[in-house]
């Protein structure tokens, strides 16, 4: 049976939307006057209720619309040939003078509708197309936009197994225009494991005043010692003025992968041990998790896109403690340019 189809019935492809059209009474036949005829006589006489002055002529620094399950198309992140479709949260905000009562939503809705039949270039070209429209469309002179959504792709496993895993990446973006610039950043979000560094320690230690001779022999082997680990939800944001070309996904996680162990789906045993082995190996507390993502980031990006800004935010639930870790570290590419001269 061929690929497109179900019992032989050909399945819509996944670049067009399904179409319908509402069945509903016309307006000329409920009202006896058309709705061109009608909305021009409101135009005449001033009653188009978002472009008449408030009743407080005060300005309003965002407002706009905020949606769910909104489907964005966006080049394939792992291969440029193809494209793959998210189902995204996106809000759109105008600044709104204080000489305007109003923005006209049904403008925002009928944006959204047509971007999503588009393929974009990413998910931060799909914000600053949003964020531009809406300052013409609003007609004013700041916008913001945001959108996010998951990725979910499958990865191969290596070794015996022959296995394969679901993964699922959370990629986010935003835009902003004020006195005509445009700046906007891109993140994908991920979770960790960790292993404590401070049980190593003490445990090592504690094997030290003994004299069966096991501290020796582990130190000989390379073993790691004991300790306790933690899941740690992370976010890796590259912000930019304008709209730069997207950082390759797989050479982003391929330098991401060298320095934290993503976590991972399907595990065969010979993987979740390879995992476990390599986070115990490299122990690791949130603020090394911080530091060490900021620079494989910085190494991976520095030439491509070097009037960036890298940040990395981190939340570590911690599994011996009620409460959780969280971090943020953030520097330009001319900074870590500039340590890196030191």
């Amino acid at each position: 049976m061929a690929s497109d189809e179900i019992l032989g019935t050909p399945v819509a492809s996944p670049d067009r939307l399904p179409r319908h059209v509402r069945v509903r009474a016309g307006f000329s036949e409920t009202f006896g006057r058309s709705a061109v005829e009608t909305i021009a006589a409101m135009d005449r006489a001033g009653d188009d209720i978002p472009n008449q002055p408030p009743a407080v002529p005060l300005s309003l620094q965002r407002i706009g619309v905020a949606r769910t399950s909104v489907p964005v198309s966006i080049v394939d992140p792992f291969d440029r040939r193809g494209e793959t479709r998210l189902t995204c949260s996106v809000e759109t905000y105008a600044g709104l003078p204080s000489h305007r009562r109003g923005i006209h939503t049904s403008r925002m809705g009928d944006l959204v509708a047509r971007l999503s039949q588009q393929t974009f270039q990413s998910l931060q070209h799909y914000a600053a197309e949003l964020c531009q429209q809406t300052i013409q469309l609003q007609q004013c002179e700041t916008a913001e936009a945001s959108v996010s959504g998951v990725l979910s792709y499958i990865e191969a496993l290596p070794g015996p197994s022959r296995k394969g895993s679901l993964e699922h990446l959370e990629l986010a973006a935003d835009a902003t225009v004020r006195a005509g610039v445009l700046t906007g950043t891109s993140s994908v979000a991920f979770n960790i494991i960790t292993a404590c560094p401070c049980v190593q320690q003490t445990f090592k230690h504690a094997l030290d005043g003994r004299d069966d001779g096991v501290l020796a022999q582990m130190l000989d082997r390379g073993l790691p010692f004991l300790t306790h680990s933690q899941r740690c939800h992370t976010q890796v944001t590259i912000g930019s003025a304008g709209v730069p070309d997207p950082v390759p996904m797989a050479a982003l996680l391929n330098a991401i992968d060298q320095v934290v162990v993503r976590s991972q789906n399907t595990l065969p045993r010979d993987l979740e041990l390879l995992a476990v082995h390599r986070a115990h190996t490299t122990p690791q507390f949130v603020e090394d998790v911080l530091r060490d993502l900021l620079q494989a980031v910085y190494r991976c990006v520095r030439v491509s896109h070097p009037l960036s800004t890298l940040s990395v935010r981190s939340r570590s639930m911690e599994s011996i403690h009620d409460f959780d870790i969280a971090g943020t570290i953030s520097h330009s590419v001319a900074d870590l340019d500039r340590m890196a001269e030191l």
